[in-house]
C-alpha cells in the first residue's frame, strides 16, 4: 500500500501564555468582585458604623452582674453567624460598668502566699439515676434532682440550708425529686427556702501577715512595709495618673482589696484595677489560718476605708457610671468565624459572683449617650487599618486585571487558522503569514513523493521507464466515440527494446500490470 511521507507541520502551535494569562486575569477579576461583596457585608459595613457609633476610646470596666442561656434567644451578647439570627448557644450576660481603680505596687515584701479556691464545676458533681432500679435507695448529703435524676453537691461545697418540706421515698417516690433535697438513707427531704452554700478551699495564712489582696478566686497575703500608687480616682471620671505616692504604711494596720491583676515579685507585688480598699483589725482575724467563709464573711463587714478622700483604693459605688447594661462582643453582637468563639467567649465572662465567688472582670467600651449596651471590641485604628487592607488589595486587584484583559482584547487578534496570536509581539503580521503558508503549501505540492511498490523498481532495473506506466486519457477530440483503443494498456515493452530482453520484459510487464490499478502520480 502506498504510503504518504511525514509533512512538516504547516500552522503554528497556540501560544500557551496567551491562554493562562486570560484565565489568570479573568479569574482574578471574579474573586475580586466576590471578595467585594462579601466584605462589604462583613467589613465595610460594621466599620463604617462603628466610626459613628460614639463610643468612648478609652476602655473602661465590667463586671459581670447576670448571666443567662435561654432557649429562645430575643438577643444574645454573643451569636454566631451576623448574617441569620441567632440560633443555637445564646449568651446573655449584663454587666456593671465602672471607671478604672487605683493601680498599687507593695514594697519590701515577705511571706508571699496564694490560696486559690476555684469555681465549682457543675459538671463535676455526681450524678444517680433514681429511676434505675435501687440505686438511690441510701443517699447521704444535699442533692439537686431533676425528673429522678440528682447531683451530689454535697461533694464540693458546705451549704447552710434547713430541710422544712416533705419526706418521700427516692426508691419508691423517684418521680417526685425535683428540686433541693437533703437526703439520709431512704430518706430525702426537700428544701423549699433559699439557702447559701460555700466551696471546700484551703485554709487561708493569716500569721504574720498584713496585706490580704482578693484576685479573681484566689487569696494573696503577705507582709509587706508599703504600699504606693501611680494614679488617683477621679470618681466616675476618668482616673489621673500621678508620681508614685505612698498612702499605706504597715503602721496603719492591716490592709484588704480587690484587684484585677496581680503579678508577684520576690521582694514586691504589683496589681492593677484596686478598689475597695479596708483596714483590718488584727484581732478580729482568725489565727493563724481562716477559710473562705469567713474571709467573705470579714470583707462584707469591714467598713473601714484605707483613704477617706477615695482618691485610693476606693469603693466600687464612687466609681459607677452605669448600673446595668447589655454586655456585646462588638457593635453587631455576632461574629463569623464559624469556630465556637461565642461558646469561649461565654466561658469567659459568665461569673455572676454567686456563692461568694468573684465576678468576671474585664475591660469594656461605653457610650457616655446611651447606657443599653457595652463593648467588648472596639478599636477604631485597628478597625481604620484593616478597613483599608480589605478595600485596597481587592479594588487593585480588580482595576489591574480589567486593564490587563482591557490590553488583550486589543494586541491579541485570532488569524485564519484559529489561533491567537499577539499582535504586538509576533513576528509575522496577518499578509507574512498568509505568505509563509502559501509558500510552504506549493513546497510541499512540489516535494509531493510517494513510495512505490519494489516491483515498480524492478522495472527500472531493466531500463523500463516508470513513465510510461501512466495510463494517459483519450483525446476524445482525436479519437472515435466508442473506441475501445484507449482502453488496451500499454505495454512498458515496445518494439524499441532488444530481443534479448524480451522474455524478461514479458515478465516484468506481467508483475507491472498488477500493479496498474494503484493510483500512481508521478510529479
Amino acid at each position: 500500500m502506498v504510503r504518504k511521507k511525514d509533512k512538516p507541520r504547516i500552522i503554528p502551535e497556540q501560544d500557551k501564555r496567551i491562554c493562562a494569562s486570560i484565565c489568570f486575569f479573568q479569574l482574578t477579576m471574579v474573586l475580586s468582585c466576590v471578595a467585594i461583596v462579601y466584605l462589604s457585608v462583613a467589613v465595610y459595613s460594621p466599620s463604617f458604623k462603628a466610626f459613628k457609633a460614639g463610643y468612648d476610646s478609652e476602655p473602661v470596666i465590667c463586671q459581670t452582674i447576670e448571666f443567662k442561656d435561654p432557649k429562645y434567644c430575643n438577643w444574645a451578647s454573643c451569636g454566631e453567624w451576623c448574617l441569620t439570627k441567632t440560633s443555637g448557644y445564646c449568651p446573655q450576660i449584663v454587666s456593671t460598668v465602672r471607671r478604672n481603680g487605683t493601680d498599687i505596687q507593695f514594697n519590701n515584701c515577705t511571706r508571699i502566699n496564694v490560696t486559690q479556691c476555684p469555681q465549682v464545676d457543675p459538671n463535676n458533681f455526681k450524678k444517680y439515676n433514681c429511676n434505675n432500679g435501687t440505686i438511690c435507695s441510701n443517699l447521704h448529703g444535699l442533692f439537686n434532682c431533676s425528673n429522678g435524676h440528682c447531683k451530689n453537691i454535697s461533694e464540693f461545697m458546705l451549704c447552710h440550708h434547713t430541710a422544712d418540706g416533705p419526706s418521700i421515698d427516692p426508691e419508691k417516690d423517684n418521680s417526685k425529686l425535683n428540686g433541693y433535697f437533703e437526703c439520709y438513707g431512704p430518706k430525702c427531704t426537700k428544701i423549699k427556702k433559699e439557702f447559701r452554700c460555700d466551696r471546700y478551699c484551703g485554709k487561708i495564712t493569716t500569721a504574720d501577715v498584713n496585706v490580704i489582696i482578693m484576685q479573681d478566686n484566689d487569696v494573696i497575703t503577705a507582709d509587706c512595709e508599703e504600699a504606693v500608687a501611680f494614679n488617683e480616682a477621679n470618681g466616675n471620671n476618668p482616673p489621673i495618673r500621678i508620681s508614685p505616692f505612698t498612702f499605706w504604711k504597715e503602721t496603719d494596720g492591716m490592709i484588704m482589696t480587690s484587684c484585677m491583676t496581680v503579678d508577684r515579685y520576690p521582694d514586691k507585688i504589683t496589681a492593677t484595677d484596686c478598689l475597695n480598699g479596708t483596714l483590718l483589725d488584727e484581732n478580729s482575724i482568725p489565727h493563724p489560718f481562716m477559710n473562705f467563709t469567713q474571709f467573705w464573711k470579714i470583707y462584707d463587714n469591714s467598713t473601714t476605708v484605707v483613704d477617706p478622700t477615695q482618691r485610693y483604693l476606693p469603693k466600687q459605688s464612687n466609681l459607677t457610671i452605669y448600673n446595668s447594661s447589655r454586655l456585646l462582643i462588638n457593635l453587631e453582637g455576632c461574629v463569623n468565624t464559624l469556630r465556637g468563639e461565642c461558646r469561649e467567649f461565654g466561658e469567659a465572662h459568665n461569673k455572676n459572683g454567686d456563692n461568694n465567688t468573684a465576678q468576671s472582670r474585664y475591660r469594656c467600651y461605653y457610650n457616655p449617650a446611651d447606657s443599653a449596651n457595652v463593648i467588648i471590641r472596639y478599636d477604631l485604628d485597628q478597625t481604620y487599618k484593616f478597613l483599608l487592607i480589605t478595600l485596597i488589595i481587592p479594588s487593585v486587584l480588580f482595576v489591574v486585571s480589567s486593564i490587563a484583559l482591557i490590553v488583550i482584547t486589543k494586541s491579541v487578534k485570532v488569524g485564519d487558522d484559529a489561533k491567537m496570536r499577539c499582535v504586538c509581539c509576533s513576528d509575522y503580521d496577518d499578509s507574512q503569514i498568509d505568505h509563509a503558508f502559501a509558500t510552504a503549501s506549493k513546497k510541499n505540492r512540489e516535494k509531493d513523493v510517494y513510495e512505490l511498490p519494489d516491483d515498480v523498481h524492478l522495472c527500472e532495473e531493466v531500463n523500463i521507464n516508470p513513465m510510461e506506466l501512466q495510463i494517459e486519457q483519450p483525446d476524445l477530440q482525436n479519437e472515435m466515440i466508442g473506441s475501445t483503443k484507449s482502453l488496451i494498456p500499454l505495454s512498458p515493452c515496445e518494439e524499441s527494446l532488444e530481443k534479448k530482453h524480451l522474455d524478461e520484459c514479458n515478465d516484468r510487464t506481467k508483475s507491472c500490470s498488477e500493479k496498474s490499478n494503484l493510483p500512481l502520480v508521478i510529479i
